[in-house]
């Protein structure tokens, strides 16, 4: 996802595409570029092309960035139509894990965006979609239109993002014609949680977040053309086809073999304090400390990290009950992770700490934890990670 910051461009692009790409004949221009030659029937007027761009550093571009370019070289147009937001500030993050995060499609000048990704170091290839002259003049024209509507989708992975949006881009302008996908990479074959994993396996934080929060949903599986990503979105289009609605014979999607446009100079390197490490190392004090209350007298740091984990308990459990129940980012579906994470044991505390029967309820507690890493196996959002916060 590609954080936007050239929002003033809308109109201007708007007022300069539209005039141009309604015309029913491209004019010829005295100021064509060196060595540009406008086919007979006008086939080159307009390019259009999918650009996909490596893993950046910040949460948004976690997993690459699509876009789709469209040039048309007689007029020197050039822009790339982004789906992303308008701001990238502390905020948008928080409003994104709320699922309240607004995005829509904004042109930017290719040229300007080559250059942010040149300075960031990621590698950015494209390949030219095989559309009719017509179809990409309805590609333009809708994705200016739709820029002008403002951000009035909201940005998850599962539905709306850069990759599925972009194919969205090259389907609506499909003329009496349909993509066919005769062939999905093994990954978007696999349930949702899994598919994810793997798509987010170089960032383990953002993959242990995001299977926190989908909940039961990591089990289902959504329409693989919504949770479609940059990493496999070349692939898929390679092995599809364009079906005209009449007799007339099917056609590739891609019209040529993806060109790098910018080379990868900057690999993004992953923390050695994973999810699964950070959370064993604590699993692993906890044990520790409370051997040591057994068998010593020493008191203190058993009570402080009670103290400690009670209050991060509270937390964490409010936050995901809010996250499950109101933001939904990732819809509203039941999630496992309440069994662990819910408000009861604080209830349970404010109202019958001081009766002598107290104690039984973490009795109780326990087998019922217990019995939920035991049953880790039978679903996709059960983890090691997640149930060393469980033991």
């Amino acid at each position: 996802m590609f954080s936007i910051k050239y929002c003033d461009l809308k109109k201007l692009t708007y007022i300069l595409s539209v005039a141009i790409l309604l015309m029913a004949c491209p004019l010829r221009s005295n100021a064509v570029p060196k060595g540009y030659v406008l086919q007979p029937d006008s086939s080159n007027f307009i390019t259009s092309s999918l650009i996909v761009v490596s893993p950046g550093e910040n949460i948004y571009s976690a997993l690459g960035h699509c876009a789709i370019r469209l040039e048309c070289p007689m007029h020197d147009l050039d822009y790339c139509f982004s789906f992303g937001t308008n701001t990238a500030t502390d905020a948008d993050i928080l409003k994104f894990f709320a699922g309240q995060l607004e995005a829509g499609y904004i042109a930017i000048p290719t040229q300007m965006i080559m250059q942010d990704y040149q300075t960031e170091g990621r590698e950015v290839k494209q390949v030219e979609l095989n559309l009719t002259l017509h179809e990409q003049q309805r590609m333009w024209e809708m994705l200016d239109k739709d820029m002008l509507e403002g951000d009035y989708r909201k940005f998850n992975y599962l539905n709306n993002n850069c990759s599925s949006m972009s194919l969205y881009a090259t389907e609506w302008s499909l003329i009496n014609e349909q993509i066919q996908f005769n062939k999905w990479p093994e990954p978007m074959t696999w349930n949702n949680g899994r598919c994810a994993r793997f798509h987010g396996r170089h960032r383990p934080w953002l993959n242990f977040i995001n299977v926190t929060l989908m909940g039961c949903l990591t089990d289902d599986f959504t329409d693989q053309e919504q949770r479609i990503s940059p990493e496999v979105i070349i692939e898929v289009l390679n092995n599809a086809s364009i079906v005209p609605n009449d007799s007339t014979p099917a056609r590739p999607v891609l019209k040529a073999a993806p060109v790098t446009l910018l080379p990868l100079k900057h690999e993004i390197t992953t923390s050695p304090f994973t999810p699964m490490v950070v959370f064993g190392i604590l699993l692993a004090l906890v044990v520790a400390i409370t051997i040591i209350e057994w068998t010593t007298k020493w008191k203190l740091p058993a009570k402080a990290i009670d103290y400690l984990l009670f209050v991060a308990h509270v937390i964490i459990s409010l936050l995901l009950l809010y996250m499950s129940t109101v933001a939904c980012l990732f819809g509203m579906h039941w999630n496992w992770y309440l069994v662990v994470f819910n408000p009861i044991p604080a209830i349970a505390w404010l109202l019958w700490r001081k009766n002598k029967s107290y104690n039984n309820l973490y009795l109780v507690y326990t087998i019922v934890l217990i019995a939920f890493v035991a049953i880790t196996p039978l679903s996709e959002q059960l983890d090691m990670e997640h149930q060393f916060i469980t033991l």
